[in-house]
């Protein structure tokens, strides 16, 4: 799918789930931050730099809508399997937060051991 095309849709999905869309200048001299979800006055915001690349804005919103339900609404099959990917990912490096190990390269290290 093309990549406009996958921002469009996952940008119509923020919309559907509520959550406000927002492209603004986040860098400066002394902080450099992407974008992200964030939760202002009881409502979701995803904000994001306007000059980050279309596949950066992908990810950001990928990362930011996967953690919503989304079962109930119409999702093209290719935009479903990114964000549960995303929800995979984000389980096993919660679980690994959790337990104190770090994955590197397919080897697991405990920390402090």
């Amino acid at each position: 799918m093309h990549t406009r095309k996958v921002l469009e849709n996952l940008e119509n999905l923020a919309f559907k789930l509520g959550v406000e869309v927002v492209y603004e200048k986040l860098k400066d001299e002394e902080l450099f931050v992407k974008g992200g979800l964030c939760k202002v006055h009881k409502t979701y915001k995803i904000f994001m730099e306007p000059s980050e690349p279309t596949e950066g804005r992908i990810k950001i919103l990928i990362n930011s809508l996967s953690s919503f339900d989304t079962e109930d609404i119409y999702l093209l099959p290719f935009i479903r399997e990114v964000l549960e990917n995303a929800r995979i990912k984000e389980s096993r490096a919660s679980h690994y937060r959790r337990h104190g190990e770090h994955k590197e390269i397919g080897r697991t290290f405990q920390r402090g051991k």
